[in-house]
């Protein structure tokens, strides 16, 4: 099954190269990949991070999007960068803030189209029909291939990173425990605390408040003891990962709306290492370029007040 993997992957991160990747100096680089295709990339790795062009660009382009705007469907796209990155403006959704930096940590040049519109616009329902973000656009042999969920797409970028880009990161870790010590987090996150998280937010009957913070703590404690097993500073060691990625939205959102809404904070004495994790992720360039203000946090969640938002049905209030 990894060989299988390894090799779709592979198939896909040398095919944008060969095939889209027209930049006149990645022609001759992909012209030579064709003879070892499809394993040139994992074995020899003939573009280097620091020879490729599109590698030694400092920005990456921002496109906004909105309802009844552009057609992203039909080109428009720089061909020296090939990956398309669609995002909701301002990061203000946390799955794709993940996505956002994964990207800035790689540093993977990336084309970002920033989407706005309820519903989404057709344009973008062509793309990815749930109007989902993130979504990630990449092209390939005959096509283009849609790549979706942020768990998905974060681990596809550090393939990618490695395999077309040849970077070496420790943001998708090689070791096998640590590699499942990331997804079982990531599970964590998804599966329990963001639900008690939301579901604690948006509550608006007190006498329920103290078991539901009650419940979002236990789900934290998870991370607290990830931070004391591996010794920190970052939930899996010395090294940010994607662990590190899948969570740090979420935990930036909990400590800004409970404080705001709930008067909570993060008792320190419970979650000291969680609290000198996040001022050390909120430290990283990748981070603070694509993060929002605590303003904007609060903006953002005041509308969701008002609607009594459900947040993708992770707020399990009952009405």
């Amino acid at each position: 099954m990894r060989f299988m993997y390894d090799t779709r992957w592979a198939l896909i991160c040398c095919t944008l190269v060969m095939l889209r990747h027209t930049c006149s100096s990645c022609a001759p680089v992909a012209a030579s990949m064709t003879l070892s295709f499809p394993f040139s990339c994992y074995k020899n790795r003939p573009i280097s991070s620091q020879t490729h062009p599109c590698k030694r660009m400092n920005s990456n382009k921002r496109t906004i999007l909105r309802m009844g705007g552009y057609d992203a469907t039909v080109g428009g796209v720089d061909p020296s960068i090939p990956i398309q990155f669609f995002t909701l403006p301002g990061n203000a959704c946390p799955y794709a803030q993940r996505t956002h930096i994964v990207f800035n940590e790689l540093q993977v040049p990336v084309d970002i189209m920033e989407v706005s519109g309820i519903p989404k616009p057709d344009w973008f329902l062509k793309i990815n029909p749930k109007g989902k973000v993130p979504t990630i656009r990449v092209p390939t042999t005959f096509d283009q291939e849609v790549i979706t969920e942020s768990a998905v797409c974060n681990e596809f970028l550090c393939d990618y990173s490695a395999t077309v880009l040849g970077n070496e990161s420790d943001l998708m870790p090689s070791s096998p425990i640590a590699r499942a010590w990331a997804r079982l987090l990531n599970d964590h996150c998804d599966a329990v605390f963001a639900k008690t998280q939301f579901t604690f937010l948006m509550n608006k009957d007190e006498d329920k408040d103290k078991n539901m913070a009650d419940d979002m703590e236990r789900a934290l404690s998870v991370y607290e003891n990830s931070l004391e097993r591996h010794g920190g500073p970052f939930l899996l060691g010395e090294s940010f990962t994607l662990a590190d990625v899948h969570i740090y939205p979420f935990i930036l959102r909990l400590i800004v709306t409970l404080r705001h809404w709930k008067n909570y904070e993060l008792p320190n004495d419970k979650f000291p290492r969680v609290l000198d994790w996040f001022r050390a992720c909120s430290q990283r360039k990748s981070v603070q370029d694509a993060t929002l203000s605590e303003e904007k946090i609060i903006e953002i969640y005041t509308k969701f007040f008002e609607v009594d938002y459900s947040f993708g049905g992770l707020n399990q209030n009952k009405n």
